[in-house]
């Protein structure tokens, strides 16, 4: 064993405080490879978990479809089942008007009315109802003009006459009604610009 003297003990403290260059960009790559790794994997991870997200999101969506158009299906067939009575007495009424045994005008008028009352009561617990029109002001989000009549009996802007019947369905319009709406008359009397 040889003693070290104190200028070895500098030398040696020297080189621990000062790496050398080489050593230090070595260290500098392996800690950037490092990080790379770590990098990659949690990208490779990110990844992974995106598409499963992605995955399960289709499958929520294709589930949401199936729903709703399983849903769609059994009120249609809610709504036919309620409405196959008015078609079965439909039937009977055109059978009977068909056969030399006809009714009187009377009666074939208050069966259709009947039959009327019956289609709208079931049509009416699925939320529809009519638009009330005649003698209510015009009004855009309810009532189509198809045309204008001439008065001064009425305010303008009154509906005169429902052309078409109009409904909304759960408050929302489904159909508006066509209506015919009430204007001032033209007065025949020249304007001041043309008189001048």
């Amino acid at each position: 064993m040889t003693e070290e003297t104190p200028k070895d003990l500098n030398v040696k403290s020297e080189d621990d405080q000062g790496q050398d260059p080489l050593e230090q960009l070595q260290e500098a790559l392996k800690d950037a490879i490092r990080q790379k790794s770590e990098s990659e994997k949690k990208a490779a991870e990110y990844l992974s978990r995106l598409q499963r997200l992605q995955a399960d999101m289709e499958n929520v969506q294709k589930m949401t479809k199936r729903q709703v158009e399983t849903v769609t299906l059994h009120a249609t067939e809610r709504l036919l089942l309620k409405l196959l009575p008015s078609l079965d007495a439909l039937r009977e009424a055109v059978k009977i008007a068909g056969s030399n045994d006809a009714l009187p005008q009377d009666e074939i008028a208050v069966g259709l009315k009947m039959l009327q009352e019956q289609m709208y009561r079931v049509l009416e617990t699925e939320g529809l109802e009519e638009i009330r029109a005649v003698g209510k002001p015009l009004d855009p989000a309810f009532h189509e003009v198809v045309s204008y009549v001439e008065t001064e009996d009425v305010p303008e802007n009154k509906v005169m006459e429902e052309v078409r019947k109009g409904y909304t369905l759960n408050g929302k319009v489904l159909r508006p009604s066509l209506v015919v709406v009430s204007k001032k008359p033209k007065t025949d009397e020249p304007s001041s610009a043309e008189s001048e």
